[in-house]
């Protein structure tokens, strides 16, 4: 994005000064929930069958969808990545009166910022470094190979995992796809783009027995991740991750 519209975005510059996470505060559970106690209701719980929702394949998987920070010793599949990637952000089939097929997921415009990147750091199929999914071809992109083990579990140090996770997925976003058309409120829609892909990324997972858990901030700024990915910081910045292996109870 050019140098002349980054000094004038609010949106930028939020993003530049949320780069690192400088403190984490306790938090009271019951702040999740907002009720009106003198208002009217009805017990949506009375509509449905609940072995209904248990038993059906799509409902299951969404009622059980959960974070998982420890996973099995052993690299994901291809077979079950390529069906991860393809679901949870590749293109979607394509309709008839389509020229073209949008991905599975909504985004504002069709604009697309967002670029997922893989860091392998288990398997016994794949070469171990860093792949981008060029979601035109949907194939993955070896960008660099090499194990960045340490620099990744070192940028995670504050996450509470239980063992090692094979598999880091980076969200980027590219700031001129949206911004371009919508302006500052198209960093709004970036961020809502992230999150459809994020969502079905856990769905996906859950059905096919991976356990995944998003990772919100590293104890560093972000730009490292930029650096060891080798992404140029002026157009593109990584900004969200999931951690991701085997259940292990689901050991192939």
């Amino acid at each position: 994005m050019g140098k002349e519209y980054e000094k004038q975005s609010l949106a930028l510059l939020f993003h530049e000064n949320t780069k690192k996470i400088n403190t984490f505060e306790e938090f009271d559970i019951n702040t999740q929930y907002k009720i009106y106690p003198n208002a009217c209701s009805i017990n949506l719980s009375d509509y449905y069958n609940r072995e209904e929702l248990v038993e059906d394949e799509l409902f299951n998987v969404i009622l059980n969808r959960a974070s998982t920070r420890r996973w099995a010793d052993k690299g994901i599949e291809l077979n079950d990545l390529a069906k991860l990637l393809r679901l949870s952000c590749g293109k979607r089939l394509l309709k008839e009166d389509e020229k073209y097929a949008c991905r599975t997921y909504a985004s504002a415009g069709a604009r697309y910022p967002i670029e997922v990147y893989l860091v392998i750091l288990k398997s016994k199929k794949m070469n171990i470094g860093i792949y981008h999914y060029n979601v035109f071809e949907n194939s993955l992109e070896l960008i660099k190979k090499g194990d960045f083990s340490k620099k990744v579990y070192e940028f995670y140090d504050g996450q509470p995992f239980k063992s090692q996770p094979p598999c880091i997925i980076f969200f980027s976003m590219m700031f001129e796809r949206t911004m371009s058309k919508y302006g500052e409120r198209g960093y709004r829609f970036m961020l809502i783009d992230a999150g459809h892909i994020g969502q079905n990324l856990y769905l996906v997972s859950e059905r096919l027995g991976i356990g995944i858990v998003e990772l919100g901030a590293g104890i560093n700024n972000d730009e490292i991740i930029d650096e060891i990915i080798g992404i140029n910081s002026n157009y593109e910045n990584v900004f969200l991750g999931f951690a991701l292996g085997y259940k292990e109870r689901n050991i192939k």
